[in-house]
């Protein structure tokens, strides 16, 4: 049985994580979720499917993955150490690091996979040993990852352990955009020692 301190926990982990991986962007909506075209729907076309130049049953090092969306701008980036095509939808990486970029094509989080599988038709990383997913704010570890690579959202499960670096900054209210900032403080003028 599950309290309810537990839940809102792991849904602040899922949101933070998809915070994450998406870069936070205005595109996130309803609780970190974001919002998926109905089946069938024209307006964007399929992103392009992950082109591997490795045959299956073979495997390669130094495996160097760009990803781009169907504009042409670079999403992520795979540097795996090793790769192993399974079969034509399969690739087991080992060692493998993953770089995320932002809209502005900066980049923004960094995932690092001991041994994950990517389905190349359906672009989703899974993984069931430790991953750990960087950013300059945070730090997030998971005994297990599913992360969409076209919807950029993630589910992290098992043990989860969060560190955040800059809680001050993240607590902190933000002013308003019509409110003027409040006066600073007149600095304290110094006392003679007695």
């Amino acid at each position: 049985m599950r309290n309810a301190g537990s839940c809102r926990g792991w849904r602040v982990v899922l949101i933070l994580l998809a915070m994450v991986v998406g870069g936070g962007s205005g595109a996130w909506a309803h609780n970190g979720v974001k919002e998926s075209p109905a089946p069938g729907a024209s307006g964007s076309p399929t992103p392009p499917k992950f082109n591997v130049p490795i045959p299956v049953s073979h495997d390669a090092r130094g495996v160097k993955l760009p990803y781009f969306d169907q504009r042409g701008r670079l999403q992520m980036f795979f540097n795996i150490a090793k790769a192993y095509r399974a079969d034509l939808q399969h690739l087991q990486m080992e060692n493998a690091y993953m770089q995320t970029y932002d809209e502005k094509q900066a980049p923004d989080a960094n995932v690092y996979m001991t041994f994950s599988v990517l389905d190349l038709d359906t672009r989703i990383v899974t993984s069931d040993v430790p991953v750990t997913v960087r950013r300059s704010d945070f730090e997030i570890i998971g005994q297990k990852m599913v992360f969409n690579t076209q919807t950029r959202v993630g589910h992290m499960s098992g043990h989860v352990r969060m560190l955040i670096f800059n809680r001050e900054a993240m607590s902190s209210p933000k002013p308003s955009p019509g409110s003027s900032p409040a006066p600073a403080a007149p600095p304290a003028t110094p006392q003679p020692i007695k």
